[in-house]
């Protein structure tokens, strides 16, 4: 009986002093949304199970059970390493060029992407303008979601207008063109064409053109987008901390996936400005919502 109960109390103890599951956060850049995203997590995590180090991409890596890769640099500099990694905050298509891909990783390497499943942006867009028939699309190289953009869109007899930026085409001659024949612009996550250097004359020029922009965070809505779907640092976080939880229990990560939870939002002045009729944000969000 003494046997049983020393056994009982060994492994309680066990668990009690049990090595927390130590986890590096690399953040791509400091301050903005990745710092947000570090922050929220920290909060998230219970420190019991967790020991949470951040690092930026540019400083040493200390040894850690696990690391998140937070942005596209953080990726790429973590991509060629044999070590865990959830890479967090990127878009699918920087994600899938890696220099490694998933599959070849004898260690776990997974993401939580930036960007929504097509399946979503196709009917956020048709139910914040739903009497559209010419969509214009921009990219720097064809990206693998166009086939089902175009699928998506000929269902409900849309038709999609695509223009390529480079070589000989310039972004101001592409985008000229596309907006000549389209009725809203349809933002998808490719730096190539949307970038900080790019974005306010994409915006501008949309605008003299009576053109809306559907973008792909809050900050294009606020730039002058008439509205966007996206994922919050906070909801990313969550997700990032189901993923933690689960390599904790098992050494593995989930798949690869897009975020689980959106938000909406909708520039009424835009709106206003172009005349154009839309359903407020939390009406948009509850339609999109109800699409399997």
């Amino acid at each position: 009986m003494l046997s049983v109960v020393f056994c009982i109390l060994f492994f309680n103890l066990s668990i009690v002093q049990a090595e927390p599951l130590h986890v590096t956060v690399v953040l791509s850049e400091e301050g903005g949304v990745y710092q947000e995203f570090s922050e929220l997590l920290r909060v998230k995590m219970p420190v019991q199970k967790f020991a949470l180090n951040t690092v930026s991409v540019n400083q040493p890596l200390a040894a850690s059970d696990l690391y998140i890769a937070v942005g596209m640099k953080a990726a790429e500099v973590l991509a060629p390493r044999d070590i865990p990694v959830l890479n967090v905050l990127v878009p699918k298509a920087g994600y899938d060029k890696l220099p490694h891909a998933p599959v070849q990783h004898a260690v776990p390497h997974s993401a939580i992407y930036l960007d929504q499943p097509m399946e979503r942006q196709v009917a956020f867009l048709l139910a914040a303008l739903p009497s559209t028939r010419n969509v214009g699309i921009l990219y720097s190289t064809p990206l693998p979601e166009l086939p089902n953009a175009r699928h998506l869109l000929a269902e409900k007899n849309v038709r999609l207008h695509e223009k390529s930026v480079g070589g000989a085409q310039t972004l101001n001659d592409a985008l000229e063109s596309i907006l000549g024949e389209s009725e809203v612009l349809f933002v998808l996550a490719d730096a190539g064409v949307y970038n900080a250097g790019t974005i306010r004359n994409i915006l501008l020029t949309s605008y003299r053109k009576q053109i809306p922009l559907v973008g792909i965070s809050q900050a294009y809505v606020k730039a002058g987008a008439l509205c966007a779907i996206y994922s919050t640092p906070n909801q990313i976080a969550l997700q990032a901390v189901e993923a933690v939880r689960l390599f904790s229990e098992s050494g593995k990560l989930p798949s690869s996936q897009y975020p689980k939870e959106f938000e909406v939002s909708v520039n009424r002045q835009v709106a206003r400005s172009l005349d154009i009729r839309i359903e407020d944000a939390d009406r948009l969000r509850d339609v999109v919502r109800k699409i399997p």
